[in-house]
């Protein structure tokens, strides 16, 4: 097994079981999960065996690498003043905050400036079923989030208010949930309502999106791994031709802005982790086609992928029927600014100075 896979099969695990070890043994690979997890050494193999079904190792592609010009060495940021409220969400300080907003202005005047596209932020909810055509429930239900809504044929004040902390399932059961979940992906948005969206701004099918998302990682969450960050995105519709061309811009301004930042990292081909009766051959399938790179900045723990542009191909067209609009395939490039913020931070980029007012 490589070293790839053996980190792929580690970070399953921790999803699903909260640690795991993986090693590489004279014969093959030892796997270790807590004894609370319930498997016996046959479970265990079976899955192991499962998750490298078919599994190949595929050459990663780097499309830039850089060093800093002044040798430094990232170490956790001593200004994240964020408070753990649950696994992955936090209360932001001003500290936090300031370096949002510093994160924050350099995308912009780093990659959203030399794109002219109206800027759309992007809401909490989406529809359910954006997800379902998306695919996203086949790929990745691990990772939704759903919003409860009171049931209803439901409603007693009384008992509601008689209510004591501890009493969770009695609570739960007055809820059900809706039509609507919390959005896991900021483009989505822009498929989803692509008709009105080109109908009222053209702009040659290029957006502009932020807003906040959410995904649930278990086990994985932590200071860099959230359950609600903010996510910036450029996103492109159109013929098949214009937007492989705009793939190509799109990862030319990436690799300029990063390496304006003197931030060390690498841009690398990548693959999601999919989900399914045979993952291995979507993952192979996008590693071979070069269709995602991500921006990697090494950390003490190892690399924390900060941003990643993307060719879907005819997938959303086809999923949100945008053919008839001229919509042959899509693209997007999207930077995660909480991870960037942590990363600048860890490597002193951000400037010390007064917290500015202002939301993050």
């Amino acid at each position: 097994m490589s070293t790839g896979a053996g980190d792929e099969l580690r970070k399953a695990l921790v999803f699903y079981y909260g640690d795991a070890r993986v090693t590489p043994a004279e014969r093959g690979v030892d796997v270790t999960v807590p004894g609370a997890s319930g498997l016996d050494e046959r479970a265990l193999g079976e899955i192991v065996r499962h998750f490298l079904r078919g599994h190949r190792d595929v050459p990663v592609k780097v499309a830039a690498e850089h060093a800093p010009t002044t040798a430094v060495d990232a170490s956790p940021p001593s200004r994240d003043d964020r408070v753990e409220l649950a696994g992955g969400v936090y209360l932001h300080g001003p500290e936090w905050g300031a370096a949002m907003r510093h994160t924050r202005e350099a995308v912009r005047r780093g990659i959203a400036d030399r794109f002219d596209a109206p800027s759309l932020t992007g809401a909490a909810q989406i529809p359910r079923d954006v997800l379902v055509r998306a695919g996203y429930y086949q790929k990745f239900p691990h990772l939704v989030n759903t919003v409860g809504r009171i049931r209803p044929d439901y409603w007693d004040g009384v008992t509601v208010a008689q209510l004591r902390p501890g009493q969770d399932e009695t609570l739960a059961s007055f809820y059900t949930p809706s039509e609507m979940v919390l959005n896991p992906v900021t483009c989505y948005h822009v498929y989803a309502n692509a008709p009105l969206l080109l109908e009222r701004y053209g702009s040659d099918g290029l957006f502009a999106i932020e807003g906040p998302v959410f995904r649930h990682e278990s086990h994985n969450h932590g200071p860099t791994r959230l359950a609600e960050f903010t996510m910036f995105e450029l996103v492109r519709l159109g013929g098949t031709a214009a937007v492989e061309r705009e793939y190509e811009r799109l990862l030319t301004v990436f690799t300029e802005f990063f390496a304006s930042l003197d931030l060390p990292h690498r841009i690398v081909s990548a693959s999601d982790a999919f989900f399914g009766d045979d993952p291995s051959i979507a993952r192979d399938a996008q590693l071979l086609s070069g269709g995602k790179f991500e921006v990697r900045v090494p950390l003490g723990d190892g690399e924390l992928s900060v941003a990643s542009v993307n060719f879907h191909g005819e997938v959303f067209a086809d999923a949100f029927a945008l053919r008839e609009r001229g919509v042959e395939a899509t693209c997007c490039a999207g930077v995660g600014l909480d991870r960037l913020a942590y990363a600048l931070l860890s490597y002193g980029l951000i400037p010390d100075g007064p917290a500015s007012p202002g939301p993050a």
